[in-house]
């Protein structure tokens, strides 16, 4: 951030003569745009907190995962897992570095598309993996009794509905990404 000072020297008249007097800084004003996105990447990181915590110990202090298999086995898909995972942890590593450029006040960033091109690709890989998730849990019975409302179902349905939600999120942050590029481009 630049700041500017104005100084006069009443004696001569001429300005920025002397620091004589003090000095007034003019500061910019931070954007609303900005400001909008700070709090949706903090709803973001908590929200992917809180999905972590559910895949991670969603079924009854075990592992939940999200499905990704529709046989007749209702075995879970490795590679969807892998997905997810990598969903999961990449995208709270990069929002959690989007916000720490957002905390150091540069505005360098709002000159490069990189935000808006991963907010895009996070829209997508959010609902597909939360899709995914609803889709395996919505469908799933229990072992034992034919049971249609369990733990793990129910929290592998908020696991997949977070994620829609978060995906919504990362739309929402790419159309202010998207303010940002063409406002100071």
């Amino acid at each position: 951030m630049r700041l500017r000072y104005r100084c006069r020297n009443t004696t001569s008249g001429h300005r920025g003569a002397s620091l004589s007097h003090a000095a007034i800084p003019r500061f910019k004003m931070v954007s609303a745009e900005t400001i909008g996105s700070i709090f949706i990447k903090v709803f973001k990181v908590v929200i992917n907190i809180v999905v972590l915590i559910i895949y991670r110990t969603g079924y009854g202090g075990d592992f939940l995962g999200i499905g990704g298999t529709w046989n007749l086995n209702e075995e879970k898909s490795p590679d969807a897992e892998i997905v997810a995972s990598g969903v999961f942890v990449g995208f709270i590593i990069y929002t959690g570095v989007q916000l720490l450029t957002f905390g150091f006040g540069t505005t360098k960033h709002k000159y490069e598309l990189s935000d808006t091109i991963m907010n895009v690709v996070g829209t997508f890989m959010w609902v597909a993996v939360g899709g995914t998730a609803l889709h395996y849990w919505h469908g799933y019975l229990a072992e034992h009794d034919f049971e249609n409302i369990t733990s793990e179902r129910t929290a592998g349905l908020a696991l997949g509905a977070l994620c829609v939600i978060n995906g919504a999120l990362y739309l929402a942050d790419s159309v202010l990404a998207f303010i940002h590029y063409t406002k100071y481009a």
